[in-house]
């Protein structure tokens, strides 16, 4: 009997111990979870190094906040793109971030040196310069030469940056100047940096290297995970669920409305006799079955007000702003129906003793949207001043040409928005204004002077001119230039929506994806209709 009682206590020892394993496993288990549930956005970057810390900071210049959030967190591995319309407060983030602003409130925290590349900074120090990080970027020529182009510029200031060794660089508009090559080399460079934080109007360019979007709204700032078109992906989202709810909402309310609408008209024929009942019957009807019959109305109206109080109460879902119509009549501008409307044949031209081009020629077609691609240096410039001049170039006689120039000569600084695109429109003014409106220029921005304009308001109201304006074929020269990227998008689509011709350049490779119908590549004094042309030609 003992021998039995000691071999059940050692199985009960056993399941006990076994029971302790489990519980000890059950809690390892449990805290692995927690571990894993705390690796979120916050608790994965609590494990790597910060760079930069803002608290509570607030910018203003006079009575105006231009930024107010609360916090932000560079950390190592962020590769950051910031997002907004023109006059956000991007390139102020950057100059708080980098300590070259202080806030008007809070702090910010810097625990690197950070290299700031600026948008319109025209020095490098050779001194710092590197020649392994310049040829790197392209940058064959000696770089101490009095003078180089816009490009040569950006990618010597770029080769500075990268030889820095700085933890982290902030970067305002670093594509600005650069050809497609140019761009290639800052993707392959910034793809190797670490950490960075940008601002960019290159959609291409962020959708290569960023992998965190910062969105600047009225001096707040909203994280997304993932690049641009990751971003744009959940606005979208965002926009669909407003549209459901306010759609929801709606339906809703006019259920309700309804609903109140039949009571109130039960409750009112209640209370009234029928028509066809004598007046000595309804005097029968009242004296026995009043009291039931006003009760009844009573219940009817209680039950209608509720409804009522119910409409009152629900939460009010507003509808998601839409960018109204465009429908200019362009019959107005006599456009040509050639189905060819500019031709270049054996085309040559000299350029301060140089060959820019050599027997090239070419066609654009009616209605068409032709991208002119090429390197810096190539051509693309002076192949659209050849047209407008028409210069060995034949335009059909009922082309008109409009051309947005970068400097802008053709606005009237003295003048509101609205006054200078009247001035040149043929279209009516609500023709006017609904183009302004697409382009994201608001009611109150039309009746602006023009000199109170930032640069990229300045060339939105340049393409409305030319889209209200008597002519029919567009000339245009980098035109994203100095717009955010909702201005570029609201562009895209009035541009796809033009009847005419259009003849661009742009080194925006997202924008010529989506506009161009048609591309001529130049290279080496000839034009080429394709890239395939192009390469094939080289090798020969």
């Amino acid at each position: 009997m003992s021998t039995s009682v000691a071999g059940s206590f050692d199985v009960c020892m056993e399941i006990i111990n076994n029971y302790h394993t489990l519980y000890i496993c059950g809690v390892c288990l449990r805290l692995f979870i927690l571990v894993i549930s705390l690796c979120t956005k916050e608790g994965f970057f609590m494990s790597k190094k910060q760079l930069i810390s803002a608290e509570n900071v607030r910018v203003s210049f006079g009575e105006q906040d231009v930024l107010d959030f609360e916090r932000f967190q560079v950390y190592e591995g962020d590769k950051i793109g910031l997002v907004g319309a023109n006059g956000a407060g991007k390139s102020t983030l950057l100059r708080v971030l980098s300590g070259e602003l202080e806030p008007t409130n809070g702090k910010v925290v810097l625990s690197c040196e950070p290299f700031y590349f600026r948008q319109f900074d025209e020095k490098w120090n050779v001194d710092e310069l590197d020649g392994k990080e310049v040829n790197l970027m392209g940058v064959k020529e000696q770089i101490w030469q009095n003078e180089v182009s816009g490009g040569e510029n950006t990618r010597i200031r770029l080769a500075q940056m990268f030889g820095s060794q700085r933890a982290v660089a902030f970067l305002d508009e670093p594509s600005a100047n650069l050809d497609a090559n140019g761009i290639k080399l800052l993707v392959k460079r910034l793809l190797e940096m670490e950490s960075f934080v940008l601002v960019s109007h290159d959609r291409a360019l962020m959708n290569q290297v960023c992998n965190r979007i910062v969105e600047i709204s009225f001096g707040k700032l909203k994280d997304f995970d993932g690049n641009y078109d990751a971003y744009k992906t959940l606005k979208q989202a965002e926009v669909d669920r407003q549209w459901k709810e306010y759609e929801q909402y709606t339906s809703e309310k006019r259920r309700l409305e309804k609903v109140y609408c039949e009571k109130k008209v039960k409750a009112q024929r209640i209370e009234s006799r029928p028509h066809n009942m004598a007046a000595n019957d309804a005097k029968t009807r009242n004296f026995f079955a009043t009291r039931k019959i006003e009760d009844k109305a009573r219940s009817m109206e209680r039950s209608a007000t509720n409804v009522m109080k119910r409409i009152e109460h629900m939460e009010v879902k507003s509808k998601p702003k839409e960018l109204p119509k465009m429908h200019p009549d362009f019959r107005l501008t006599n456009p040509p129906r050639n189905p060819i409307v500019i031709r270049g044949e054996h085309i040559s031209f000299d350029y301060d003793g140089n060959k820019v081009y050599e027997d090239a020629s070419f066609v654009i077609k009616n209605k068409s949207k032709t991208a002119i691609l090429g390197e810096n240096g190539a051509g693309k410039t002076t192949l659209l001043n050849m047209i407008l001049d028409r210069n060995q170039i034949y335009v059909v006689p009922d082309a008109k040409l409009g051309y947005v120039r970068q400097n802008l000569s053709n606005i009237d600084l003295d003048r509101t928005v609205l006054e200078n695109v009247m001035a040149v429109s043929i279209q009516k003014q609500e023709i006017a204004r609904t183009i302004l409106a697409r382009l994201l220029l608001t009611g109150q921005d039309m009746k602006k002077k023009v000199r109170d304009l930032s640069g990229g308001e300045r060339m939105k109201l340049a393409f409305a001119m030319l889209l209200v304006s008597d002519v029919n074929m567009l000339i245009l020269d980098e035109p994203t230039n100095y717009m955010d990227l909702q201005s570029i998008e609201a562009l895209e689509e009035l541009l796809q929506e033009y009847e005419g011709t259009v003849v661009f350049v742009s080194h925006d490779e997202e924008f010529v994806r989506r506009i161009a119908t048609d591309r001529l590549y130049v290279k080496a004094g000839k034009t080429h209709k394709s890239f395939d042309e192009l390469y094939n030609g080289l090798q020969k």
